[in-house]
């Protein structure tokens, strides 16, 4: 390597350095700021999931709690978060309606695509679209266009039995995966079938005991979180009856679930129900870090809640996760080390955090706690009043 190239290298790793320093500077410096009151009565928000993988739609997330499915805007309203599309999961001739159970994002037409000549939803608005899949208690998957505000397809998942997890591929158009109770690890093409509607690209049998399910960028393969602590691995390109890898996650023990996995890159995350954290290198298939989340003395190993899921940076740097425990805390992590960065407070009233996510830039942190309730943490000019204000701004949502 040459000199110059060698310089070069160099200054990219001190201005990566940099940028990374001041995330961390910058979750260290948020407060609870906005609360976001859910519009789905007393039904808990079990999911808040962003939109990765796009830069035209990664200021979206999407929340579910009940029978609802809400898709925010973080980034083009100034201090304010706003609705963009909401959905209700009604009972119609169409359709049985019932609990939304899981959520997440299908990529849309490519970015490269002049969206006017795009033939595949995702694509042909002015703007472009963006989907979501929402998973429900019948085993149904609805297919929801956030242009339109509307259902645009529905598809047949698990007869009769819960969605128990759903992800969708960042970098493969239209590629979702999901697990039901039925012990089939299922591979969406959203935009597929003859009539467009949608079709299974493949079927797998993982057994009744699947709780969580992730997918790399590509659709590749999958890995899917088990009720006796085991995550086990599936080529998405093979059949029904292949025999999947159990994946190096020593520190686990059998009696706690798997209940949450996400993949960045070729580094999976995953989180039991007893609070342990470990990631894995896919690539070698070997452990990379271990840790568990603080309170473990006070946490309730007979709590029957919702899983309390993590969210990841789309570079897979830093991790934010609630617990099992009433404590309300958020934690934030350095996702390559488990260095604890920072504990983000409630404000006055706690409960089980049972959805977290952290923004690519750091500045916010989001939290779903309890009766229809979302927190915002955010970087603000502090003063002695900002708690008070905020712990008013709460207690008024939750009355």
């Amino acid at each position: 390597m040459d000199s110059k190239r060698r310089a070069a290298l160099e200054r990219d790793e001190r201005t990566e350095a940099a940028r990374d320093a001041a995330k961390r500077d910058a979750l260290r410096a948020l407060r609870l700021k906005t609360v976001i009151r859910e519009n789905h009565g007393a039904a808990r928000t079990t999911r808040v999931e962003f939109a990765r993988g796009s830069a035209r739609t990664s200021n979206l997330y999407a929340t579910c709690g009940g029978s609802a499915v809400t898709v925010y805007d973080d980034a083009h309203f100034g201090d304010h978060t706003a609705i963009v599309a909401q959905y209700a999961h009604e009972t119609t001739a169409h359709q049985t309606g019932g609990e939304i159970t899981c959520v997440c994002f299908a990529r849309g037409e490519d970015d490269e695509k002049e969206n006017e000549t795009a033939t595949t939803r995702g694509g042909g608005h002015e703007f472009g679209d963006a989907i979501v899949t929402a998973g429900d208690e019948h085993g149904w998957i609805s297919v929801i266009s956030v242009a339109e505000n509307r259902v645009v397809g529905r598809l047949n998942a698990h007869p009769g039995s819960r969605v128990v997890d759903a992800d969708g591929a960042c970098a493969r158009d239209g590629f979702v995966v999901s697990v039901g109770e039925d012990g089939f690890l299922k591979a969406w093409d959203v935009f597929g079938g003859p009539d467009g509607e949608g079709e299974c690209v493949g079927t797998f049998d993982v057994g009744t005991n699947a709780r969580s399910v992730a997918c790399d960028a590509n659709g590749a393969f999958a890995v899917t979180g088990h009720a006796d602590g085991v995550a086990r691995r599936w080529n998405l390109s093979g059949a029904v009856s292949q025999k999947s890898k159990a994946l190096p996650l020593a520190t686990f023990k059998p009696r706690f679930a798997v209940e949450c996995v996400r993949i960045v890159d070729d580094v999976l995350f995953a989180k039991t129900r007893d609070g342990r954290i470990e990631t894995c290198d896919l690539k070698r298939n070997e452990s990379i870090a271990s840790w568990t989340l603080p309170n473990e003395k006070y946490r309730d190993h007979k709590y029957t809640g919702p899983a309390c899921r993590f969210g990841v940076s789309s570079d897979g740097k830093f991790l934010a996760c609630g617990d099992g425990t009433d404590s309300g805390v958020v934690y934030v992590y350095d996702a390559r080390t488990g260095e604890n960065i920072v504990e983000l407070q409630p404000l006055r009233v706690v409960g089980v955090v049972h959805a977290a996510a952290v923004v690519d830039h750091c500045r916010h942190v989001f939290a779903a706690y309890g009766p229809a309730v979302v927190w915002r943490y955010e970087v603000i000019n502090v003063s002695s009043d900002d708690d008070a204000i905020a712990g008013d701004a709460f207690e008024a949502v939750v009355k």
